[in-house]
């Protein structure tokens, strides 16, 4: 959901940004976006633009100007994994206006309840992000992972 939110609202505000989405788990690599996701997204008016799952080690993370994750075992888990420093990945709820925490609940296995407040919470972390990064400043888009 973060990757569609992402990009829909980056294209709103007229952002050529180039997103990717990936995983920190390859047990989850080619599998189909889950269906109470996509009906969150759908709900929301958000398309999705990736519906298969890739693994971390497909897409140039230490090349991205900005890695986004939802919990703090997922920073671990690409700092422990790519062997780099990684200065630019951070908390995604560490952009979140309402202070709600730095982690991101996953909703998986819960009620389409937890996946609506899980896209409301993204979506409000996404925005507040866009609205006062300096990430944009050079006057191009970076290449972002959320």
């Amino acid at each position: 959901m973060a990757h569609a939110i992402f990009v829909a609202e980056a294209r709103g505000r007229g952002l050529a940004v180039d997103t990717f989405s990936a995983s920190t788990w390859s047990g989850f690599e080619g599998e189909t976006v889950a269906d109470e996701a996509r009906r969150t997204c759908d709900r929301h008016g958000t398309p999705l633009v990736q519906v298969r799952s890739v693994h971390h080690s497909t897409v140039d993370v230490a090349g991205a100007t900005r890695v986004f994750v939802m919990a703090t075992r997922h920073l671990e888990s690409l700092r422990e994994e790519t062997k780099q420093p990684l200065d630019h990945v951070c908390l995604l709820g560490d952009f979140d206006p309402q202070q709600r925490g730095s982690e991101i609940a996953d909703p998986i296995g819960h009620d389409s309840a937890a996946f609506d407040a899980c896209y409301l919470q993204l979506r409000d972390c996404i925005r507040h992000y866009l609205d006062t990064t300096s990430d944009f400043s050079s006057g191009q888009a970076p290449d972002t992972m959320p």
